[in-house]
């Protein structure tokens, strides 16, 4: 059985730790051991886990005396447990300048999240290696009153007659690192299966595969590869490629700085396709892989393994039903879409990541003419320019090495009577945006290989979260392109800008995750909504939706709170575009009095979000 073992540096966190473990989901699955030990008396020959959990210094002691032989993870001393230790140093010896004693990890962690909400607390980082009095002895030099730290820490300042608080590891970091160790033991289980199911393929597969070192040597060598050569595998591995077979060194392999494929080999009387690929690093011959074919069996071979875009997208799921949300910016972007959706011209969808360009760009689909036809998305961003070229115009075969004896279809042939959605279109390659462009004015794409003309009556919305205006004056986007898209353009608004819609959007995915879940019924506390809606969202729905994902998870009370919601996000950063305090009420009048009372117009005028305008406004009682 899976286990755990914990190695910790004082018997309080005992109880903490067994609580924590026995209400983990997983329990029955794996075993749980607990050591008291001091760091410097741990010995490896006693440690019996396949996973070491510890704290502060014991765990980057273990770290470095382990070397790899085992995973340790550290129990992590969380913002919240160093605020816990603050107050309780606060309340026992008063309003005191502190000292944060403790190893590079938590300090990152404090500097971080917590430094602007803990104030009046000077930070010393120390190793398993530090002089941790000489330490102590800087910090209460320098006027800290008292010392906050791991249980070392602590005992070391009070033996030394100073004031000492623990940090006191909540059941919430045991729990978090107890995921972290399943997770790994998973990740394991997973990768020795995976390599089961390669060493399985390459042992079956009908084609030789030898690996070698960077001195040449084999090291693996499958049972193909073995017949072809008609030697014992024990005269075959350790031996250098020249000594077992030397036309497979016949060009230095560690001389070659790229593929070399097709050369062919004769190997006791047996004619061979020999492909050999170096492993480089640094421009550096570390490692090869040599495959053999023989010519008998070639004509037999297909390469299947491609990315194909074309197993999916061909239906649009959404329509304008989908999208959900009452402001002003939403239902006037809307209501442009539906309009868009009632002509057969290109458009061209415009927003920050995570707004929801394709649920725009599947709703005009579904209530457009074509609506019974293919809907066809590609990622323009998502696959390399030769494959990309060949899923949206198809290839014909013996167009390139791998082509489908049959050819292939690309997405255009496949979209034909009805829409093609090219997302992240400021991807695409310079050569590729000629190829569109010509699919553009033509109405008619030509398959990688061929010289036959096929008609397409597609119609095309293109996506970018970039600014595809700037590209053009850049040079890194077709300005004939642009236009040609830029017919019918639709700005889809961030979520700042729609924040009034908050409230629905969460409704509807907190109510979606608990029947996906079938987790109980969430309800929601109106108070926490001021507070959302006033945050900047730089990932937008998307971010929204997943926040809602993981209250969905993890609050077990029936109703969300703001103490849920500070529990699934990171403390709030101050907006970075304040406006000057110093004339800070005139400018707002002026911003205002210059649009006419348009609150959105002097947002932009000011350079600052919605929220932050309205809340100045409310600061100086213009509301």
């Amino acid at each position: 059985m899976f286990t755990i073992e914990f190695i910790l540096p004082y018997s309080n966190l005992g109880p903490a730790v067994e609580q924590a473990f026995n209400e983990h989901p997983q329990k029955h699955n794996m075993a749980c051991r607990i050591s008291f030990i001091a760091h410097d008396r741990v010995k490896s020959s006693e440690i019996k886990g396949d996973i070491i959990i510890a704290r502060g210094l014991t765990a980057a002691f273990l770290n470095q005396m382990l070397k790899g032989s085992f995973t340790v993870l550290e129990i992590p001393m969380t913002g919240y447990d160093i605020l816990r230790a603050k107050q309780k140093a606060t309340k026992k010896f008063g309003n005191v300048k502190m000292a944060l004693i403790a190893t590079e990890s938590v300090i990152y962690g404090f500097e971080e999240q917590m430094k602007d909400v803990i104030t009046h607390v000077k930070t010393y980082e120390i190793s398993f290696e530090s002089d941790i009095a000489a330490v102590i002895r800087q910090a209460i030099s320098d006027g800290a009153g008292a010392i906050i730290g791991g249980n070392e820490v602590v005992t070391m300042a009070e033996d030394l007659g100073y004031n000492g608080v623990r940090i006191e590891t909540g059941r919430q970091g045991i729990r978090q690192v107890i995921d972290e160790a399943w997770k790994i033991h998973i990740s394991k289980l997973e990768e020795e299966l995976r390599v089961s199911r390669l060493n399985a393929v390459i042992e079956n597969i009908e084609e030789g595969i030898i690996a070698c070192d960077r001195d040449k040597r084999i090291t693996l060598c499958n049972a193909f590869a073995q017949g072809i050569l008609g030697k014992p595998m024990a005269e075959i591995l350790g031996r250098k490629l020249a000594e077992i077979e030397p036309g497979l060194d016949k060009i230095p392999f560690n001389s070659l700085q790229k593929n070399e494929a097709g050369y062919f080999l004769t190997i006791n009387g047996i004619r061979i396709a020999v492909n050999r690929i170096p492993v480089l690093v640094n421009d550096t011959f570390e490692s090869g892989t040599i495959v053999l074919q023989k010519l008998s069996n070639i004509e037999k071979l297909e390469n299947e393994s491609r990315i194909s875009a074309t197993s999916k997208g061909l239906v649009a799921a959404h329509t304008f039903k989908s999208i959900i949300g009452s402001s002003p910016a939403l239902v006037n972007t809307k209501q442009l879409a539906i309009n868009y959706s009632r002509v057969n011209a290109n458009v061209l969808i415009l927003g920050e990541t995570g707004t929801g360009k394709e649920l725009f760009a599947q709703s005009i689909h579904n209530a457009s003419d074509r609506k019974n036809n293919p809907f066809v998305a590609v990622n323009c961003a998502a696959l390399p320019e030769s494959l990309l070229e060949s899923e949206l115009f198809g290839y014909v075969e013996g167009a390139f090495t791998g082509a489908l004896r049959s050819g292939k279809a690309g997405l255009f042939e496949l979209a034909h009577k009805g829409t093609i959605f090219l997302d992240e279109i400021s991807e695409m390659s310079f050569v590729l945006q000629g190829r569109l462009l010509r699919v553009l004015e033509e109405r008619s794409i030509m398959r990688l290989g061929h010289d036959k003309v096929i008609p397409v009556d597609v119609r095309i919305i293109a996506a970018s979260n970039q600014n595809l205006e700037k590209l053009v004056e850049e040079k890194k986007f077709r300005q004939d392109l642009f236009y040609r898209l830029d017919v019918l353009r639709l700005s889809i608004p961030p979520l700042r800008e729609r924040s009034t819609d908050i409230p629905d959007l969460m409704e509807n995915f907190i109510s979606h995750f608990d029947s996906k879940n079938k987790m109980h019924r969430h309800m929601i506390d109106p108070s926490i909504f001021p507070d959302l809606e006033s945050r900047a969202w730089p990932g937008n729905i998307r971010q929204l939706r997943n926040l809602c994902e993981r209250l969905s998870a993890i609050v077990v009370d029936s109703i969300i709170t703001q103490k849920s919601i500070d529990m699934c996000t990171s403390p709030k950063i101050p907006d970075e575009q304040e406006i000057e305090t110093k004339d800070e009420k005139e400018n707002l009048l002026d911003a205002l009095h210059k649009c006419g009372g348009n609150k959105s117009a002097a947002a932009s005028l000011l350079k600052v979000d919605r929220s932050t305008l309205y809340r100045k406004l409310r600061k100086h009682n213009l509301l």
